[in-house]
């Protein structure tokens, strides 16, 4: 399918319902082309089994299809129930796992097309939703959700529930599919028909992340976002926000044209106006972004191309007013993960409970999924997702934290305080065998590439240091690895990119060092450079901004030829 037909399809889907009625209602393992486009609309991903595609494609058998499913969760926020009934289904129509995504959602994988409907209606009927999850529309929008002390947390919510609400597609079509057309049960308003006043027939050209930040905390990577709002009030002290644009990660192995980009500031804006301004926004994108070329479908080639100063013109257009000129953004802060023991504002706790790579299983040596049910159960108010795929259990007692860890305890469910920092301070996304871009692992290696990280931090005597690191299985960048310490980017299925040089709290880009390492190379590239960095470092410095401070030229330099294929193009230090 050319970009175009993407274009067509969308325009003449009747408001995302094309086929889907009639081929949920087959006994084909499979959605055609077209409806696996729609799909994406109603937070579903069609998916096959690529661990045995080799496999069935010799047989000349069919592929094993399944789907992945995302559930919006603005902000990363459940409640209790929410929880049980996303707990529950991952036993009946899934894998009986649960995978915390990048941007606070929740996954289900492995289920197949029969279960969908079961799947999806169940959820919203618990008042969780998968529309929009996924698609050419505003996708879930993320919010730094952990219930510090002294932070304005019903003001975060608000903005989080406020932004998702208005950028909701309005289409019956969703419910009409998978809740038997009762929209109440999601507890939203109903919107009286099918027109998108905000997205018109074809909606956007491509996705659109939105991230709002508290100030000091950019746990969200506010800067890898086509809008970042940041919470800082006005000169006068008028609640508000500085509005970055034109953010965003993903890139392409083949197209020097394409590039990770970090959002701008735009303006400061009011509370009361932000909705406005982000709207016109996504308008700009809507009305200006390429619907040519899906590869340059993104905020970010308009800003690189046309400067910030034509969004805001175009914005200030759409409002017809101008807007104020951003402020300073306060200094951001160091670990971003909210692990561990924190005090809320009503004298309660929230644990924060490391989940690598965001899995949520019981095996025969861990039961994560039962502890978290567990203390759900008998202890914890809510639960909160974070973007470093960790969970926030909130609202415990005082008197309840000993019970708490004995249950995690129980379950074979370690804590921070259990795990070295480079586990603590590493994101995988899924890659292979489900995801249908990936070009190599990622999500699988994770432990074996943290595990060699920490060997080569051991043995130098730096084992104190905290490197920010993310591992993709394809250049797209869903763990954001374009604005990490390290960047391992899968460039085949056993070859990987490394970058360098972003800094621990994500407002810097990493740079390309070498291309195509082996995995089982990769420690060769990864000593030297610990061993220039553990020589090289001033006083109090980290890995990333060291590296950024040398270059990558510099780098280089004293790297051994492992590259599978050639060597890097080096970026000008």
């Amino acid at each position: 399918m050319t970009h175009s037909d993407v274009e067509t399809l969308k325009a003449d889907s009747d408001h995302l319902r094309g086929t889907l009625s009639t081929e949920l209602a087959d006994d084909t393992a499979a959605f055609s082309g077209a409806a696996t486009t729609l799909l994406k609309f109603h937070g579903i991903y069609q998916q096959d089994d690529r661990d045995r595609r080799r496999e069935l494609a010799r047989a000349k058998a069919e592929l094993d299809y399944s789907c992945m499913v995302r559930c919006s969760v603005p902000g990363g926020i459940l409640t209790r129930d929410q929880w049980f009934e996303i707990d529950r289904l991952a036993d009946e129509v899934a894998d009986g796992r649960l995978r915390i995504t990048t941007r606070q959602g929740v996954q289900f994988h492995f289920v197949h097309k029969g279960d969908l409907h079961q799947l999806v209606s169940s959820l919203n009927r618990g008042l969780v939703t998968t529309y929009a999850a996924c698609g050419d529309v505003v996708r879930n929008v993320m919010v730094t959700s952990a219930p510090e002390q002294g932070r304005d947390l019903e003001r975060l919510d608000r903005f989080a529930g406020a932004l998702s609400r208005r950028f909701r597609p309005r289409s019956n079509a969703y419910w009409e599919l998978w809740v038997d057309g009762e929209r109440a049960v999601t507890g939203e308003e109903a919107p009286g028909g099918d027109a998108e006043p905000i997205y018109g027939d074809a909606y956007l050209p491509r996705k659109f992340k939105i991230g709002v930040a508290w100030p000091g905390d950019n746990s969200v990577d506010v800067y890898s976002h086509d809008v970042g709002l940041v919470l800082v009030p006005g000169p006068d002290g008028t609640p508000g926000a500085v509005v970055l644009a034109g953010g965003g990660l993903g890139r392409s192995h083949t197209d020097d044209t394409t590039f990770p980009w970090l959002a701008e500031p735009l303006a400061w804006v009011s509370d009361a106006d932000a909705g406005d301004v982000v709207q016109a926004i996504v308008e700009v994108f809507r009305d200006e972004g390429d619907r040519s070329d899906r590869s340059h479908a993104r905020l970010k080639y308009l800003v690189a191309e046309h400067g910030i100063g034509w969004l805001r013109e175009q914005v200030e257009m759409r409002l017809g007013r101008r807007l104020a000129d951003p402020i300073a953004i306060p200094e951001w802060g160091g670990p971003r993960d909210h692990l561990g023991w924190h005090r809320q504002d009503d004298g309660r706790w929230y644990l924060g409970v490391p989940v690598p790579t965001g899995r949520l299983e019981d095996t025969e040596h861990m039961q994560r999924r039962t502890a978290v049910r567990r203390v759900l159960e008998r202890h914890a108010a809510e639960i909160r997702l974070t973007p470093h795929q960790d969970l926030l259990l909130c609202g415990i007692d005082t008197a309840d934290r000993d019970a708490v860890e004995a249950i995690l305890a129980e379950h074979a469910v370690p804590l921070a305080r259990h795990l070295s920092l480079t586990v603590l301070s590493s994101m995988a996304c899924p890659a292979l065998p489900t995801c249908g871009q990936a070009l190599g692992e990622a999500e699988r290696i994770l432990p074996e590439l943290t595990d060699l990280i920490d060997g080569l931090l051991r043995a130098r005597g730096v084992d104190d240091v905290r490197i920010e690191t993310r591992v993709t299985g394809c250049p797209n960048g869903c763990a954001r690895p374009y604005v990490a310490e390290l960047g391992i980017v899968g460039r085949t299925k056993t070859a990987y990119d490394v970058f360098v040089g972003g800094d621990a709290v994500g407002t810097r880009l990493a740079s390309l060092l070498v291309e195509s390492v082996p995995l089982t190379k990769l420690g060769d590239v990864l000593g030297p450079l610990l061993d220039r960095y553990r020589d090289e470092r001033a006083e109090g410095e980290g890995f990333g901004n060291w590296a950024d401070r040398l270059g990558t030229s510099a780098l280089a330099a004293d790297l051994p030829d492992v590259a599978s294929r050639r060597r890097a193009r080096v970026a000008a230090s």
